[in-house]
């Protein structure tokens, strides 16, 4: 199941904007603060950003912390737009995201990042200057509210959202593609596609994922390259409640259960998925042995852990 059409709340007004940096959030009030603040402090000249804000059935003081920034902002730079997506899931609020953009050129972000100086500017030049291209990825790198732990490794670093495809700008190889925190589209490109799969990605407190995956898969279906951006940089903010092996369990376990649901009813898939695992399981193997070597255990156990519990997941759904 895909997009629900939805009643919008907010009355258009014009200009156009020239971008719309969608936000999704769900009880994250203090993180959406500094977001924002980080969005509204861009260098930005003769255009007009809209900042989007999807509230996801929060129950702490989103709407304030958003009406806050709203009389702050420069209203000949940034708009502000608030919306409440009363379907609890990442991906509706996405969808409902898609739905209420003004502008035609849309980039996802988290409530939890802290955005490069030219953040705003480099995406605006994506869409000026890339005109054959309907989708594009950022560089995610990772900040840590406290200590980065002892077991996680360079290999699990993505689950908190590092993306690094290097320095300069490439099409997306065939395996990989960008990361939701930081990912933009031509608007247009959701009429060939359809949207994000609303029974795929995190709901409320439930950890799972691969909604992002399936819509890449969809685009690259389509024969449309993807395009990587480096300039358009933005640090994800881990807080101490995510940097535990309890949080990284839970989203193991969801990655598991999402890919279960995507591969139900397929022999083909269910084998390919299991061939996959058994390689990875291999890798961590390996991994593991070296970093027992090298006397940091740790993050050698983590990762067969993170393992186990993606198979866990996926074996009881």
């Amino acid at each position: 199941m895909y997009f629900q059409s939805h009643k919008s709340s907010e009355p258009r007004m014009d200009p156009s904007p020239n971008i719309t940096f969608i936000i999704c959030t769900y009880n994250r009030a203090e993180y959406l603060d500094d977001t924002l603040h980080s969005l509204l402090q861009q260098p930005v000249e003769n255009i007009v950003t809209e900042l989007l804000v999807v509230n996801n059935n929060s129950t702490d003081n989103t709407p304030e912390v958003v009406a806050k920034h709203r009389e702050q902002a420069d209203p000949s730079a940034f708009r502000i737009s608030y919306f409440e997506e009363a379907e609890q899931g990442l991906s509706f609020a996405r969808n409902r995201g898609i739905r209420e953009a003004a502008s035609e050129h849309i980039v996802f972000v988290d409530d939890d990042i802290r955005a490069e100086q030219h953040f705003i500017e480099n995406w605006i030049n994506f869409f000026e200057t890339y005109p054959n291209y309907h989708a594009a990825g950022g560089q995610i790198r990772v900040q840590f509210d406290d200590h980065k732990p002892k077991w996680a490794s360079h290999y699990l670093l993505s689950l908190f959202g590092y993306h690094n495809l290097g320095k300069k700008v490439r099409e997306y190889p065939g395996n990989k593609y960008p990361f939701g925190g930081n990912m933009g589209f031509r608007k247009e490109l959701f009429e060939e596609t359809g949207l994000f799969d609303t029974d795929l990605g995190r709901k409320g407190d439930q950890l799972t994922a691969n909604e992002e995956k399936d819509l890449f898969n969809r685009v690259k279906s389509l024969g449309e390259p993807i395009l990587y951006l480096p300039k358009a940089l933005l640090y994800h903010r881990i807080g101490p409640e995510r940097a535990t092996q309890d949080y990284i369990r839970k989203q193991a376990e969801g990655m598991g259960k999402s890919v279960a649901r995507q591969t139900k009813g397929s022999f083909k898939l269910k084998l390919t998925h299991v061939f996959k695992e058994i390689f990875k399981t291999a890798v961590s193997l390996g991994l593991f042995l070296i970093y027992l070597i090298g006397f940091t255990p740790a993050k050698g156990i983590m990762l067969l852990k993170f393992r186990y519990w993606i198979l866990r997941g996926y074996l009881t759904t």
